[in-house]
């Protein structure tokens, strides 16, 4: 179960607190990474029985200290006193050591100035140096800051959770700035994420917007963010280019309990991932590329068929070359769109208005009216051409055998899900198709029976709209699995 499951069933709290909550799973990551700690959500249970494990998180940069998953794990009252005590008292509280944990603490956790969640803190004795002093502190800080509702913060400029290639973690590289911006200390990853910027310095004790505007002295673009992340004034994340790489920076200011002005920045190198990202976006514009030239063509192919049709006597055979035309103009209307939108899926309630309209155009026949209701959806692309076709025949077929002199033809072409199908229908008001229909007879009954049962393995009906009416029309309804239609994820 996730944490807002268990929050619900097995809680009185409310779903503000709830949603607090979550917000504090987005970032809490920092804490455990920072403190070298796994990290246990408890929540009190309904009636102020215990505590149940809500979530838990184990450290990237240290081993963990609590190998089994304890997520749904019930602790009565009196179980772990720390628990108890920090619930009753407000404040962080110390666990006696055990053979597994050296340290453990309970710390409060408040909203709208209640305790509603404990966060306990496990972890094992460590040689200290300078890298885990300044982690211990920054992450001293920040449970402070949870104690003080300061932590987590919503902002609207915040974009450290998520965003292309995801949030820099501790592991990835860390700094810290003073009241001044200078950076009092950076990790070895931090420093070399500079390097590969471009910088031959070490930055330990420099300004970090001096660093930052130094990387952009040659004119390259500047992220409107990025001078006050750099300055360390607001919790925000930006990203910073240099000549060979590129990183993301995220600052958060801190808070102690000496409310000393000091700033938590992280930093990653994204070079690969924005390498890749270009890669795709050449991919995607080649692709792209491709499905214009092939609209393109099929285009010039329809505009030949009509050019040779022109210059025929034979009414057939004229016919057939319109016919022909009308079939390669369909094709080319879904590259047409895959031309903007490359990918394994198209928006066919586009394509199928664009079909139907081209259709009646090219009928050749006055007072056609169609009218398309329900909703397609997106479909595979690869299927799409292969339905724009079947539309295509089964408007044409109702022009063709429905079409009355001097009456209108209204044509109604219908999509509908249900029970994991698709059915897609088309009915007409003309003069209604001889039934049964023989499939073998007509070249586009032919087409679209083809289609239907063979490559979309679905099934086609064929009866009068108004059975016994002077003008019966026809409805055709074409059903398929859903699963045949639908684009790959």
């Amino acid at each position: 179960m996730q944490m807002p499951d268990i929050a619900a069933t097995r809680t009185d709290l409310e779903p503000a607190d709830i949603e607090h909550l979550q917000l504090l799973l987005t970032d809490w990551t920092l804490i455990a990474d920072l403190s070298f700690a796994d990290l246990i959500l408890w929540l009190p249970t309904s009636q102020n029985a215990g505590f149940i494990a809500a979530a838990q998180i184990r450290p990237t940069t240290s081993r963990t200290h609590i190998p089994e998953d304890l997520v749904g794990h019930f602790v009565p009252r009196q179980r772990h006193p720390e628990l108890d005590r920090a619930f009753s008292i407000g404040e962080v509280s110390d666990g006696m050591p055990t053979p597994k944990h050296s340290v453990t603490q309970a710390i409060p956790i408040r909203h709208n100035g209640k305790i509603i969640a404990l966060l306990g803190r496990y972890s094992n004795g460590r040689e200290i140096g300078r890298l885990e002093e300044v982690y211990e502190e920054c992450a001293n800080d920040l449970v402070y800051m949870l104690e003080t509702e300061e932590f987590p913060r919503v902002t609207n400029s915040d974009q450290g959770t998520g965003g292309r290639g995801g949030a820099p973690r501790v592991g990835d590289g860390l700094m810290l700035l003073n009241a001044t911006g200078i950076i009092q200390y950076a990790s070895p990853n931090a420093r070399s994420a500079f390097r590969r910027l471009g910088l031959l310095f070490d930055v330990e004790g420099k300004v970090l917007s001096d660093v930052v505007a130094r990387l952009n002295l040659d004119g390259l673009p500047n992220d409107s963010l990025l001078s006050l992340v750099a300055r360390g004034r607001i919790q925000a994340a930006s990203e910073i280019t240099g000549k060979q790489s590129s990183a993301t920076l995220r600052s958060i200011p801190l808070n102690g309990p000496e409310h000393v002005q000091r700033t938590l920045v992280l930093i990653r190198d994204v070079s690969d991932i924005r390498r890749r990202e270009q890669a795709l976006l050449g991919k995607d514009a080649a692709i792209r590329e491709v499905h214009h030239r092939v609209k393109n063509n099929l285009q010039t192919v329809a505009s030949l068929l009509r050019l040779q049709g022109r210059r025929l006597t034979d009414e057939s055979a004229k016919t057939a070359l319109a016919e022909a035309g009308r079939r390669v103009a369909t094709i080319a209307i879904v590259h047409d769109l895959l031309a903007y939108n490359p990918g394994e899926s198209v928006d066919f309630d586009d394509v199928v208005n664009r079909v139907v309209h081209l259709t009646v155009e090219t009928s050749m026949h006055p007072r056609v009216q169609a009218q398309i209701d329900g909703d397609f959806g997106v479909l595979a692309s690869d299927k799409a051409t292969t339905l724009a076709l079947i539309v295509a025949e089964l408007v044409a077929n109702a022009v063709e055998h429905g079409y009355v002199a001097d009456r209108e033809l209204a044509i109604s072409v219908n999509a509908h899900h249900a029970n994991g199908e698709v059915a897609i229908s088309v009915t007409d008001n003309g003069n209604g198709i001889a039934l049964p229909v023989d499939p073998d007879k007509g070249l586009g009954i032919a087409i679209v029976s083809t289609l239907v049962r063979d490559e979309l393995h679905g099934d086609i009906d064929f009866v009068h709209a108004e059975s016994g009416a002077q003008y019966p029309g026809t409805t055709v309804t074409v059903t398929i699995a859903a699963s045949k239609l639908a684009a790959s994820h």
